[in-house]
């Protein structure tokens, strides 16, 4: 898996208002694509870690979080901040990210980064001498009346109170509350997880993992993980003997495995963070039983387990701190902080792993979108990212006093999981696994963040959300509810029914929010572009009804980096968004190490409309001079979809769109969608002569269960033509609907629904039908 972003991702973090142009910026703000350090090395590959907050960001967490990419191994850093009086403050650092110590009052401020040229050491605490520096220019930012504080202890004061906290350190420090709300308004979970445990007290503990399978390894350890972990909880939640003794038997088998074996952490990655995570979760909970030899046998395990992690993450110099898109190893790095507090004061190296591992992790909370909540890496990630953090994150803010829940991000992502996750959704909208519907882990991941982030939306979508497992540790130790919650939670007044999220360049725009059964619109041009579990898909839209999947992004999860994830799922063609020359599309990572950028240029949100604008030309690698798309959502059931496309050279273009069903031929360039009871008719009004063709065949067939057929459309011009226009309506529920389109002087205008659009480059607008 590759470790860095070789190309900027620099509007990460800016938030903007509805119903503005994303293009344009206010005269005292910069471009983000004026040229100074911090650019240039983004720009040349040897950085990934993006420039925050970027310039004009209004910032909703005070302070907020600063990094700039990092400018080598031996790169010293001065950062300034300027306050809105013209004071600056310096400070001297040699990491690529700084937390600043103090709660910035409402503002304007301007930051800055100087690399410094290391020529010797001046004795002060390691302090390196600044030689010929090279600047950046300033950034401006706003703390907005609204920021919340959030301000991150020095290490030692996190040192001293995770030695300090009582065990286990993973419950609150009020036990009595908590172990009571396990037995009441948790008994189901627990009961269910009582029963679990006393069926495996007869059965004997695995060996380590056989297989040679990765996955397969993988999935032999979590199984005798999780039987360890539900054993020592269930001690701790009803301190029956037989719990303890199966409890101390599993975790002293896990210790025993070789740590450098198998099942070591040079071998798998992330069944060695499970085991690390469950010995030292098991020893929290089992210490005060233990006696001297079992104390150390667990300790010695994870001395070795978690020491090899830190030195991988951490070394010399914090590779997650300069890559934090290695996706691994920045959902690692939050539960080595987690280990690290749990193990202060009985490991002596616990010392250097928190004081160098804890803050970063909370600096790195999400590397994938910034304040809006957004989470780049798809909604499937989202959930296994975000829902597999929260226990750690319980840790600490019960151990440490540190909220992750007051981070802007973690905030705002209740809006992610609202927009782009509602309440019988049938899938996800963009990304890796997208294609599947996860209702089990939506559902307890959910409630565990409304728990852990109080907030109406929160509250509201938890609350729409069935078929948890109830016994599992992120319901189990979430935080307790508060016992004034109403019955009933009503979606917050006034929560628009469509949103954009500028930090991921995604948006989401729903006939109704609220309603389960409402047609959703899912658009998406992204800076993060094809990285990782993202796909080459800028400008690509997905459509949903009554809790039906229509147009789909389409292709099946069959496992990171197999034949069908490079040939089909990662591709342009897969996905309904616009390819040439037979499937030839947008850069995909993996093959040129080009992000393939995407953007949303232009974002509105009415009561009876929405616009979106994307901006697509970079994510085909040169082989365009123009990919512009624009969606006009005209609710509740109508959408158009505007084309600007350009090329040096002519081209047989092809504008895609998927289904589970064949697609049925319903008149002139127009064909119908099924699911069930939902339709889909996709009308192309304008544009040059095409003929549509269909498959259900893949480029390269998914290996696996349960992978049925899908089908793959496109409207294909019949001559090649180095530009072109396209104008489609997409009818939901295949309503009869009057349309016309003229040529007008600036696109087109079209008359539907009572409403008319004009569709220009720059200048789409919706009025009343004249």
């Amino acid at each position: 898996m590759p470790l860095a972003i070789r190309s900027a991702i620099a509007a990460i973090g800016v938030v903007l208002s509805c119903g503005s142009d994303l293009r344009a910026q206010p005269a005292a703000c910069a471009d983000d694509g004026a040229r100074d350090w911090m650019v240039e090395t983004l720009a040349a590959g040897t950085s990934s870690a993006p420039v925050r907050p970027a310039d004009c960001a209004i910032v909703e967490q005070t302070p907020p979080d600063f990094s700039w990419p990092d400018h080598g191994a031996s790169a010293r850093y001065e950062f300034s901040l300027t306050f809105p009086n013209g004071t600056t403050r310096r400070r001297a650092t040699e990491r690529n990210w700084i937390a600043w110590d103090e709660v910035l009052p409402p503002g304007v401020y301007q930051w800055r980064a100087r690399v410094l040229t290391t020529i010797g050491e001046d004795g002060n605490n390691g302090q390196v001498a600044a030689g010929q520096g090279v600047q950046s220019r300033a950034r401006r930012f706003e703390v907005s009346a609204a920021a919340m504080p959030f301000v991150v202890p020095e290490w030692t004061v996190l040192f001293a109170r995770a030695r300090a906290a009582p065990r286990p350190r993973t419950l609150p420090a009020d036990r009595d509350p908590f172990l009571v709300s396990l037995r009441t308004e948790r008994r189901d979970g627990l009961a269910r997880l009582l029963a679990d445990v006393k069926s495996g007290l007869s059965k004997p503990v695995s060996g380590p993992p056989t297989s040679p399978a990765k996955d397969h390894a993988r999935a032999e350890v979590h199984a005798e993980c999780q039987r360890t972990l539900n054993a020592a909880f269930a001690w701790v939640a009803a301190q029956q003997e037989e719990h303890f003794v199966d409890a101390l038997r599993r975790a002293r088998n896990l210790a025993s495995w070789d740590p450098r074996g198998g099942s070591g952490y040079a071998n798998g990655d992330e069944a060695a963070r499970e085991i690390a995570w469950t010995l030292a979760l098991a020893y929290d909970w089992l210490t005060p039983r233990l006696d001297a030899t079992q104390r150390n046998e667990l300790l010695s395990a994870l001395r070795i387990r978690v020491g090899d992690i830190y030195d991988d993450l951490i070394g010399r110099r914090p590779r997650v701190a300069v890559h934090p898109f290695d996706s691994h190893g920045n959902h690692t790095l939050t539960y080595l902080a987690a280990m690290s507090v749990l193990l202060a004061g009985d490991v002596a190296e616990a010392q250097n792993w928190l004081r160098d591992v804890v803050p970063l992790a909370i600096h790195w909370t999400s590397p994938w979108g910034g304040e809006d909540g957004g989470f780049a890496n798809g909604t499937a990630y989202a959930q296994w990212d975000t829902g597999d953090k929260l226990v750690p994150w319980y840790v600490l803010r019960r151990a440490l006093g540190v909220d992750i829940a007051r981070k802007a991000w973690v905030q705002n992502y209740a809006r992610y999981l609202a927009y782009f996750q509602p309440p019988g959704t049938p899938a996800g909208a963009f990304g890796d696994a997208a294609e599947q519907s996860l209702t089990e882990a939506r559902a307890r991941f959910g409630k565990g963040y409304a728990s852990f982030a109080p907030s109406p939306l929160a509250g509201w979508y938890a609350a729409q959300l069935k078929g948890e497992d109830p016994a599992r540790l992120e319901l189990l130790l979430a935080p307790l509810s508060d016992p004034r919650r109403p019955d009933r939670i009503d979606m917050p007044a006034n929560t628009p029914d469509a949103a954009l999220f500028a930090s991921i360049g995604w948006a989401a725009m729903h006939s109704r929010l609220a309603d389960p059964a409402r047609v959703s619109v899912y658009f998406k041009s992204s800076a993060y572009g094809s990285f990782n579990h993202s796909h080459a898909d800028q400008n690509s839209f997905v459509i949903d009804a009554g809790g039906q999947r229509l147009a789909i992004d389409s292709g099946y999860y069959d496992g990171y980096g197999t034949p069908h994830w490079r040939h089909w799922y990662k591709q342009t063609r897969a996905h309904n968004a616009i390819t040439f020359d037979g499937g030839n599309g947008q850069v995909v990572y993996e093959e040129r190490e080009q992000l393939g950028r995407g953007a949303i240029t232009r974002f509105e949100h009415q009561a009876g409309y929405d616009i979106v604008t994307g901006d697509a030309t970079p994510a085909y690698g040169g082989a365009l001079t123009r990919a512009e798309r624009t969606l006009v959502y005209l609710r509740p059931d109508l959408v158009l979809v505007y084309d600007t496309l350009g090329s040096k050279l002519p081209r047989q273009w092809e504008w895609n769109i998927h289904a589970l069903q064949r697609m049925e031929s319903v008149g002139t360039r127009q064909v119908r969608i099924r699911n069930g009871d939902a339709a889909l008719c996709v009308q192309m009004l304008e544009g040059p002569a095409t003929e549509f063709t269909q498959t259900e065949r893949f480029t390269a067939e998914p290996q696996g269960d349960d992978m049925p057929a899908q089908w793959h459309g496109a409207f294909v011009t019949r001559n090649r033509q180095p530009a072109a226009e396209f104008v489609a309506l997409l009818r939901v529920g295949c309503t009869n609907t009057t349309v016309s389109i003229r040529r007008a002087a600036c696109g087109w205008s079209v008359a539907a629904a009572g409403r008319q659009v004009q569709l220009c480059s720059g200048a789409v607008a919706v009025a009343a039908e004249k």
